[in-house]
């Protein structure tokens, strides 16, 4: 058989298989078409625990969520924080921020429409409320805010690592335990650093 032959018989059968294949494409007045699903990018939010850290690098940083469904990791803040009688048994949210050298940086929390009674801490160890260095709670009542922290210089020399936590006076459970937000993070930072996580 020649070559010319075998081309031909080949155009044939490519010709029949794609006709048999655009019968099975289906249209949208076919009742058996389903439209491809396009995944949903999921918000960056803050993190249950201080582990698995992803990063978020610059300023300004603005990052919206909520801290329904997650546990209560830190119960008061004391430190250098004027919460030392107050307790905080909700639910709440942790940001890292690595930062080097001499900065400045000021926070703030959007809860509008939020069903949480929520405040905002700044801590030098993950997880512990004792090294509460600044807080924000002036806004009380849920959906009532917004919280600021004024721009403060945080670390020297070398700089450090802090972590951020949206937090709720309200226990698990209870009216005004958990609610959405909005953190904003603004400021300057050195030309070297730049580096910020959310865990």
């Amino acid at each position: 058989m020649s070559k010319r032959v075998l081309a031909i018989v080949a155009v044939i059968f490519l010709v029949g298989a794609l006709a048999e294949s655009a019968d099975q494409i289906l249209t949208r007045s076919d009742p058996r078409f389903k439209p491809a699903r396009v995944p949903l990018a999921l918000p960056d939010v803050g993190s249950d625990s201080c582990v698995g850290v992803p990063v978020i690098a610059g300023l300004p940083y603005a990052d919206s969520g909520s801290t329904c469904g997650f546990a209560n990791d830190i119960g008061s803040y004391t430190g250098t924080c004027t919460l030392a009688s107050i307790p905080y048994p909700g639910p709440d949210v942790v940001y890292q921020m690595n930062l080097g050298g001499v900065n400045d940086v000021a926070f703030s929390m959007d809860v509008t429409a939020s069903t949480g009674d929520l405040a905002l801490f700044v801590l030098s160890a993950c997880g512990n409320g004792t090294t509460c260095i600044t807080n924000s709670q002036d806004s009380i009542g849920a959906g009532v805010g917004p919280e600021l922290i004024a721009s403060t210089t945080y670390g020297t020399g070398s700089g450090g690592t802090f972590y951020v936590y949206v937090d709720s006076y309200y226990a698990v459970g209870q009216a005004g335990s958990c609610g959405t937000y909005t953190l904003n993070a603004t400021g300057t930072l050195p030309v070297e650093l730049v580096e910020f996580t959310v865990e």
